[in-house]
Order: C-alpha cells, then structure tokens, then sequence
C-alpha cells in the first residue's frame, strides 16, 4: 500500500482553489444566484407588501371561485419550478463545463 502525501494534496487543492477557473466558476455560479435570489424574493416581498397594504386586491374575482391571492400563490409555486429548471440549464451548459475542466486538470485527465 502507497502512502498519500496529504500535504501535496492540501497544497494542490489550494492551488485549484486560487485558479482563474475556479474563480470564473465561483463567479458564474454567484451571478446567477444573484439575479435569481432577486427576481423570488423581489416577487415574494411584492406578494407580502400587496397583501400587507392592499388586501382588497388580493379578494379581486377572476373566474368562479378563483381570485387574485390565489392566482399570486399559484405562481409563486410556478416561479420556483421555472427558477430551479434555468438553474439547471444554467449549471449543465455554463457551470458543468468548467467544473469537469477543472477536475480534470486536478485528476490528471477526464473521466
């Protein structure tokens, strides 16, 4: 059995981690958390407000029994579903590449 130098590999992964590709993925993966956290707690905090401040437009009748509230809770469960499948576009097209490029070059080559 061979012995592992651990310190080689801390000093690598340090190395990994102070790469310009890692700090282009990091980069990546911040901006698009940003624009998605503002755009579902942007929606959130209009939902509360208007329910705060304007409750009678939330009991504003659409079709039968179907008002405004519900509609603004039904697509506030649609705007998770659609935020998490462009996450995970995002992350397959953009970020996936970079992540098995940078494994690759700390394993030695591509699985």
């Amino acid at each position: 059995m061979g012995t592992k130098n651990s310190a080689a590999d801390g000093d690598r992964y340090v190395a990994v981690f102070d790469s310009a590709q890692f700090t282009a993925l990091r980069r990546r993966s911040n901006a698009f958390i940003g624009w998605a956290s503002v755009i579902f707690y942007g929606w959130w905090l209009l939902v509360i407000l208007l329910a705060a401040f304007a409750p009678d437009f939330y009991r504003q009748d659409l079709v039968g029994p179907i008002n405004v509230g519900l509609l603004a809770v039904f697509l506030s469960f649609n705007l998770v579903v659609v935020v998490a499948s462009v996450y995970m576009r995002f992350a397959r097209t953009q970020l996936d590449p970079l992540s098995e490029r940078i494994r690759a070059d700390l394993e030695g080559g591509l699985r």
